[in-house]
């Protein structure tokens, strides 16, 4: 598992799809506490087209479906949160997919502060769900899974222009 109080990657892939990437998300005091308060809010998911249910602050031990769609065409997704940090420095957590997620494995979503930079890290490994159905359908969930993450990426640096 990813530790977000770590810099390095902790996982052994072992068939598990790796991603890692961090970008700029802003610069000073009022970027870090902006990015921070967000990502606690869970905006990166939010703002990327999901709805997090319950709408509630992100604990170890927490679990929420991660809903995208409208009706009969909404797909949850479960999840548990399983770490947390929150420092001077770095705030974030990571989520385990739960059985009835399209995906196995996990996410991380990190804010830190080196000097007066503001950066957001997106780490996963991610394989098909076992299900039969997700096995079949994992090329295409490959690519939504490719524009949720570049949707994340760009998540905290709307700011206040797209606050929720």
């Amino acid at each position: 598992m990813s530790l977000p109080h770590r810099d390095e990657w902790n996982a052994d892939p072992r068939g598990f799809r790796r991603f890692e990437r961090t970008v700029r998300v802003g610069s000073g005091d009022a970027a870090w506490r902006r990015a921070r308060t967000d990502l606690l809010a869970w905006r990166v998911k939010t703002r990327s087209g999901f709805r997090v249910v319950p709408d509630v602050p992100a604990v170890v031990g927490g679990r929420h479906w991660l809903e995208i769609g409208r009706g009969p065409l909404t797909l949850r997704e479960p999840v548990e949160v399983v770490a947390f940090v929150d420092e001077s420095d770095r705030v974030g957590y990571v989520y385990l997919a739960l059985p009835g997620h399209p995906l196995e494995g996990e996410e991380t979503f990190l804010v830190t502060r080196r000097g007066d930079d503001v950066l957001f890290t997106l780490r996963s490994l991610s394989r098909p769900a076992p299900m039969w159905f997700w096995r079949l359908a994992y090329p295409a969930v490959r690519i939504v899974q490719v524009i949720v993450r570049t949707r994340y990426l760009s998540a905290l640096r709307r700011g206040d222009r797209t606050a929720r």
